[in-house]
């Protein structure tokens, strides 16, 4: 195995960036009665993860998405139970990775890189999201923000898990399908990659990534190209 050293830390977003997320997507279209559905909740679902940095006022990733599910259903004149939106957002605990991911992870992993996550998504469902999805082995800490209870693109986030990494934000690599996250994450001082999933766009106003994939795998190779000299 090669060693670490001039290697940065590897730092994994985990919905729609490993995990594939059509079976939430398909569930929440199905709810709310509207092809656009998810696309109308998830955003929702970010905008008050950041309200609620904006105020101060923590609740966990699940207990937003329910809230905000309620009020997508709302916005679209649609009544929903409480048993129909729990129903509805536990797809996302058995959600399984894109067929490129562990490929990509093993490919890095023997390469000597370190793999860690950063998510929005509180420990517990973290934990079976990456049994559920056979990745717990690829990495050697799941870092959830609610650690910190500040949610991405929150510089201080990506600072926060700089610290419990013992490490620089220069030595971070943050890999995320979502703009926003690497807007957060080249704002906190880390060099970025973007992964180009289906429907995913960067954000023009925002530094450009340092480096851009189509999937892990392909970043995976690129990552080794540029590191293993």
């Amino acid at each position: 195995m090669n060693s670490h050293k001039n290697k940065p830390v590897l730092v994994f977003d985990v919905n729609e960036t490993l995990l594939d997320m059509t079976p939430l997507k398909k569930s929440v279209n199905a709810l709310l009665d509207n092809e656009q559905g998810f696309r109308i909740w998830f955003g929702m679902l970010l905008h008050y993860s950041i309200v609620s940095n904006s105020i101060d006022s923590y609740h966990d990733f699940g207990t937003i998405a329910g809230a905000t599910l309620s009020m997508a259903a709302t916005s679209l004149h649609i009544k929903v139970s409480e048993d129909e939106i729990k129903a509805t957002l536990s797809k996302i605990q058995t959600l399984q990775a894109y067929p490129d991911v562990e490929k990509g992870l093993k490919i890095l992993k023997d390469h000597g890189f370190r793999l860690i996550t950063l998510t929005n998504s509180p420990p517990h469902a973290l934990k079976q999201q990456l049994i559920n999805s056979n990745l717990t082995d690829y990495f050697e800490q799941a870092l959830s923000i609610d650690g910190l209870k500040k949610y991405k693109p929150e510089a201080a986030t990506y600072l926060w898990a700089a610290k419990e990494l013992a490490i620089q934000p220069k030595d971070m690599l943050m890999i995320a399908a979502h703009g926003w996250d690497l807007a957060g994450a080249s704002h906190a001082g880390l060099k970025t990659c973007f992964i180009a999933r289906e429907g995913q766009s960067v954000y023009t106003l925002s530094n450009k990534p340092d480096f851009e994939a189509k999937d892990i795998l392909a970043m995976a190779e690129q990552l080794v190209a540029v590191y293993n000299k």
